[in-house]
């Protein structure tokens, strides 16, 4: 008996001593701090391709704009490129919406629309309460970047044949600054018919999680990205058939415009319906307001950041949601829009729109930029008289619609980066962060 109580007496003694381990383990873990992989002394990098020449009979000459980025390369003793430190490859035109989350990160198509986009990096955290999951961490100080253009294939660029990585289109060396935020895009630098297309490298040094903003007020900034001379190589109007269809693709903006909003009542629905109808009544008190000056250029400073409000109209809905859309008006300096009236006359609207004048529309009409050419859509569009526009292009509404706590639907205000590039336009937001749904 004697052997048996001894073994029982080992046997609770060797239960408990488990159990107090499992115990100091448990212990341990909830009180574990979590440490998330962070490259150091890290800056952040997000990148666009906006090459949005079209491919046709006189483009044909050119490199298809489908590219591969190389940050740091490394090459062979025969100077054929073999690596580099970074990669951003089949990046392809960027999508005329880049919004506020890496909404490209889920994507299975071999085309990119931007870096990150949908590779496996290193992202940016949240700082000063502004979400950087689309920049990717990249080491701070002085790197040689380069642009090559590449055959449209999912094959990864270093599986190409040699002759088919030796489409430089540019080198460049570029310095971030620990801890600062950049976007970095490729540009048509001129308009030029020789071979291959002038390409020039911008970096612009963002300033967005260094300012302080109110919730209750929309925030964007104008740049004209356009290449040298492209305004006065393209100074007609489309053709109607094209004005009709609700995109980004507009006529170009002169290299110096004025710039002006008006505020809308009555956005169509989040999510977009297609036929949905827009509203043209313009909130008193917010027709063609002067906001500046946007001129054509490539240098990378940044513009200043205008304020808009989110609830100009009678809001029944103690700040919850606003339908409101906005429509921003550019003009050759010496033209002036109707004060009360409409931007440019009372039955013309924008379909005459050219270097002199036109106007971006931000509403959800856009369908977050996707663009839409069906007669429904085109019907559902704000005008002037039968046929005529409001405005010459869409983007997605600067308000940004969401379920957030108990609301099903909620409006949040976002920092907005408006782009003209040639003749296109582009908005890029960041947004900050939001009480997710309640469960």
């Amino acid at each position: 008996m004697m052997h048996f109580k001894n073994t029982m007496s080992y046997s609770r003694k060797h239960w408990y001593s488990l159990l107090a381990y499992f115990c100091l383990l448990l212990t341990v873990a909830g009180c574990r701090k979590t440490e998330y992989n962070i490259i150091p002394d890290t800056a952040y990098l997000r990148v666009f391709n906006s090459l949005n020449y079209d491919v046709n009979v006189t483009t044909k000459d050119q490199p298809p704009p489908f590219v591969t980025m190389i940050i740091d390369p490394e090459f062979s003793t025969s100077g054929v490129i073999t690596g580099g430190k970074i990669v951003g490859d089949r990046l392809d035109q960027r999508s005329t919406y880049a919004g506020p989350y890496p909404a490209n990160a889920g994507n299975t198509s071999f085309r990119n629309t931007e870096y990150p986009g949908s590779e496996k990096v290193l992202v940016g955290p949240i700082i000063n309460g502004i979400n950087l999951s689309s920049w990717a961490q990249v080491p701070s100080g002085k790197h040689r970047v380069l642009f090559y253009s590449r055959p449209i294939s999912a094959m990864n660029f270093f599986d190409l044949q040699e002759r088919e990585r030796q489409s430089l289109l540019v080198d460049s060396t570029v310095d971030f600054i620990p801890g600062e935020i950049y976007t970095m895009q490729i540009l048509q630098k001129t308009v030029s018919q020789q071979y291959p297309l002038p390409v020039t490298l911008y970096l612009r040094q963002e300033q967005f999680t260094k300012m302080p903003f109110a919730d209750t007020l929309l925030y964007a900034n104008f740049y004209n990205l356009s290449a040298e001379g492209y305004a006065a190589a393209n100074p007609g109007s489309r053709t109607l058939i094209s004005y009709y269809n609700a995109n980004n693709k507009c006529t170009a903006f002169g290299d110096t415009m004025n710039l002006y909003y008006s505020l809308y009542k009555d956005d169509c629905p989040y999510p977009y319906v297609e036929g949905s109808t827009i509203g043209a009544n313009v909130i008193p008190g917010f027709n063609n307001i002067w906001l500046g000056t946007v001129i054509r250029s490539h240098n990378a400073g940044v513009m200043p950041y205008y304020a808009v409000p989110m609830f100009a109209a009678p809001d029944t809905t103690h700040g919850i949601l606003s339908r409101q859309w906005e429509s921003f008006i550019l003009m050759k300096p010496g033209l002036f829009p109707i004060p009360g009236v409409l931007p440019v006359g009372a039955t013309t609207g924008m379909a005459t729109a050219s270097p002199k004048y036109g106007a971006i529309g931000c509403s959800n009409g856009s369908d977050d930029g996707k663009g839409t050419t069906s007669v429904a859509a085109r019907k559902s569009i704000p005008k002037v008289s039968n046929r005529d526009y409001l405005v010459s292009c869409w983007l997605p509404n600067l308000i940004r619609y969401t379920a957030s706590g108990t609301y099903a639907q909620r409006s949040f205000a976002t920092i907005s980066t408006i782009e003209i590039i040639n003749n296109q336009v582009y908005m890029m937001s960041v947004q900050r962060t939001y009480a997710p749904p309640a469960k």
